[in-house]
């Protein structure tokens, strides 16, 4: 592993679950250490509640507003906040208000940006998505998505 500068611009934009991510750092980067990335979601959109086994992620909002569920606790977050969700803990969240969200994504060990990769291969199939394949890829890399109403850890 070697240090890097990644320039403004430079990174790789996937699009998947209605949000797009620019990752500027990967596992290939990292030494699989982590992963970066800076997440663009339009108003109303965001993640279904879900579970990382295998990772712990932290959200740095730098625009917008956002409505976080953590663990069957809501709050609301905008710019400057900082969302640490711990591997284990049932999350999502959602962009409120007519202004498009974007945050900072890490995500550790390194890994999401193999699911998320997977996994826009799928959005990008013409018609609905295959939701036995997305089923499949998250069950590949210990990312569970839990019915509206569950909390707790999954």
């Amino acid at each position: 592993m070697s240090a890097t500068v990644v320039q403004p611009g430079e990174g790789r934009t996937i699009s998947a679950f209605g949000n797009e991510i620019l990752f500027k750092l990967t596992g290939q980067e990292t030494a699989g250490g982590l992963v970066l990335g800076l997440a663009t979601a339009p108003p109303g959109s965001g993640a279904p509640l879900h579970v990382h086994e295998a990772e712990d992620e932290v959200f740095i909002i730098v625009e917008g507003r956002y409505r976080i569920t953590i663990d069957g606790t809501t709050r609301d977050a905008g710019p400057g906040a900082v969302v640490y969700l711990p591997r284990g803990s049932v999350h999502a969240f959602q962009v409120l208000g007519p202004e498009t969200g974007r945050h900072w994504v890490m995500v550790t060990p390194s890994g999401f940006e193999r699911f998320y990769a997977s996994a826009a291969e799928v959005f990008a199939a013409p018609g609905p998505p295959d939701r036995a394949r997305l089923e499949a890829i998250s069950a590949e890399h210990r990312v569970a998505f839990v019915a509206a109403g569950a909390a707790g850890h999954g």
